[in-house]
């Protein structure tokens, strides 16, 4: 082997390198390592969003059949008014995933679309508070809409119930 043939290889190699070091330095996508990390947190993110589609088919299904099975108006025959029958407010139940980078905005947002909550601004000021702020802890909680804004901020910020 020539001594200039080694001498290229042994540049390239060096170019190479230098070229490694700078993608990893400004996380340029094509060079970077970190690509493996992401695609697991891609992954996480994926199967937990089907696992929350697949509740919500469920719920779905749920209730159109108690909307299919709901009494309609009832006519009293007396006076000829028409009067719904009253029906106690359904208690709606729900998992909700918490996950690194979520905002207090997003939890409330997502729990006013599951119908736990009404209102997901009175929750966003309440976890504003001092003692609430900034200790939202991740992960899955049960929830439901008989609970009131305090107990669901004491549950997803770990926070013991007074």
């Amino acid at each position: 082997m020539k001594r200039s043939s080694l001498r290229s290889f042994g540049i390239a190699c060096f170019i190479i390198g230098m070229v490694m070091v700078i993608a990893n330095q400004f996380n340029l996508p094509f060079l970077s390592s970190k690509d493996s990390s992401n695609e697991e947190q891609y992954k996480d993110q994926i199967t937990q969003l089907e696992h929350q589609l697949e509740e919500a088919k469920e719920q779905i299904t749920l209730l159109e059949q108690k909307e299919q099975t709901a009494p309609q108006k009832i006519e009293t025959t007396d006076d000829k008014t028409k009067s719904e029958e009253e029906v106690p407010e359904e208690v709606i139940s729900g998992t909700l995933y918490i996950y690194s980078g979520l905002t207090v905005a997003e939890v409330a947002q997502k729990l006013k679309e599951m119908g736990i909550i009404h209102n997901s601004v009175e929750l966003e000021l309440f976890l504003a508070q001092p003692e609430y702020a900034k200790s939202i802890q991740k992960g899955q909680f049960e929830l439901n809409s008989s609970m009131s804004i305090e107990e669901i901020a004491n549950i997803i910020t770990g926070k013991p119930s007074s």
